[in-house]
């Protein structure tokens, strides 16, 4: 097929048995998958012709194995084609079915644990581990709770809108969740009941007719006031003075933490106006960022890698990991008086609504900075202040 799926049979030799025969194989290779399975026969080597993918008439019953093989590829392209067109390809599936297993008696835990092995192979590929860490919680925790209802597991068919709901109640009782981060493992229990309609496992989602909904939040950013105090602050303490920094270039750059470890010499370069840019391939989702270096962005690197620049292949910043560094960010505010949760996020956040939007640069060009792929993630990075606000409304005083 032009999707590159390859489909072929061959003997595993290296298995003969005492009368000279060797199991016939099929294997699939999709991208970086590949599986196979037997197909019940042993075949005399000489029997068999591999460039056909066939045995010879010399061979007992060659037209009822002939015809078993043509039969196996041919439903290997039918599941194929259903999964190709869904956008989601994972070739155990297809073994699944061809070994027998029926839809009726899948159940949720096992579609589970076979979505999570598939973005486990497939992780530096195009999942990032994060993403795997996020759905084995989700897996961990609807195991738990359907251990909670006396059963070890449940049928696919089975699912109802009311064990959506039950569900969202057991994670805020069991773990006191609250309802954004339910939300969050809803969305991936979605994303598993999709997989298992694209199998053909079940015909209708549960969640049809179930909402999942966010609950707005207030996410913390920081006044230019409140920036300019960080800025001015010195600390004796090492450690603070480095996520100091470290912040501060967040807060002017609008780098994530995971792109702000990874930055290397070769990120930076002369942009289209002569002056230096960060430009880089964001490590979330591969989307292009261009970030015009800002002077007091430029200094903090200097200030830890004088020579940057030269070090086109290493990271060229100190720093730690995020749990850590986001406990330093929160004794930072408070040997500021800055009343707000700050993490690594509210770096991000800060360059999107105080420094680039609060100094007139458009949501259009932050979103290309931040490396958003629509301006409708940028709007929750980008918050209107109230200093905004009032010195755009002062121009209407006079009229009214």
């Amino acid at each position: 097929m032009s999707s590159g799926l390859k489909v072929y049979f061959f003997l595993y030799e290296s298995r003969k048995n005492k009368k000279g025969t060797a199991p016939l194989l099929l294997r699939l290779k999709y991208q970086e998958q590949t599986v196979q399975i037997s197909t019940g026969f042993q075949i005399d080597p000489a029997n068999w012709l591999p460039e056909k993918h066939q045995v010879k008439s010399t061979q007992n019953d060659f037209k009822v194995i002939n015809q078993h093989l043509n039969d196996l590829k041919l439903r290997v392209h039918q599941h194929f084609s259903r999964m190709f067109q869904n956008g989601d390809v994972f070739l155990q599936s297809i073994i699944d079915s061809l070994n027998g297993v029926d839809n009726a008696s899948v159940t949720l835990l096992q579609l589970v644990k076979s979505y999570n092995q598939r973005i486990a192979e497939r992780v530096g590929i195009d999942y990032k581990p994060g993403t795997l860490i996020k759905y084995r919680i989700t897996e961990k925790k609807l195991r738990e709770f359907i251990e909670s209802k006396g059963v070890k597991d449940i049928r696919l068919r089975d699912l109802k809108n009311v064990f959506i709901e039950d569900f969202n109640t057991f994670m805020k009782t069991k773990y006191q969740n609250d309802q954004n981060t339910t939300c969050k493992h809803l969305k991936n229990l979605k994303t598993y009941i999709k997989y298992a309609i694209g199998l053909d496992y079940i015909e209708r989602s549960p969640f049809t007719d179930y909402k999942i909904s966010y609950k707005p939040k207030e996410k913390p950013y920081l006044s230019m006031t409140e920036l300019r105090q960080i800025e001015q602050k010195s600390f004796s303490i090492s450690r603070l003075e480095l996520v100091k920094d470290l912040f501060l270039l967040q807060c002017y750059t609008g780098l994530s933490f995971i792109d702000l470890t990874t930055l290397k010499g070769d990120n930076i370069t002369q942009g289209i106006d002569g002056y230096f840019w960060i430009i880089k391939n964001r490590e979330k989702t591969d989307v292009r960022s261009a970030i015009p270096l800002l002077p007091s962005a430029q200094r903090i690197i200097e200030k830890y890698n004088p020579e940057y620049r030269s070090l086109t292949s290493e990271t060229i910043l100190p720093s730690y990991k995020i749990q850590r560094y986001n406990s330093y960010l929160k004794e930072i505010a408070d040997c500021c008086g800055i009343a707000k949760n700050l993490s690594s996020h509210a770096g991000r956040r800060t360059f999107a609504s105080t420094v680039a939007l609060g100094n007139g640069v458009s949501i259009e060009t932050i979103a290309q900075i931040l490396g958003h792929t629509t301006t409708k993630i940028t709007h929750q990075y980008a918050r209107v202040s109230d200093v905004k606000i009032a010195k755009e409304m002062d121009s209407l005083k006079n009229m009214f």
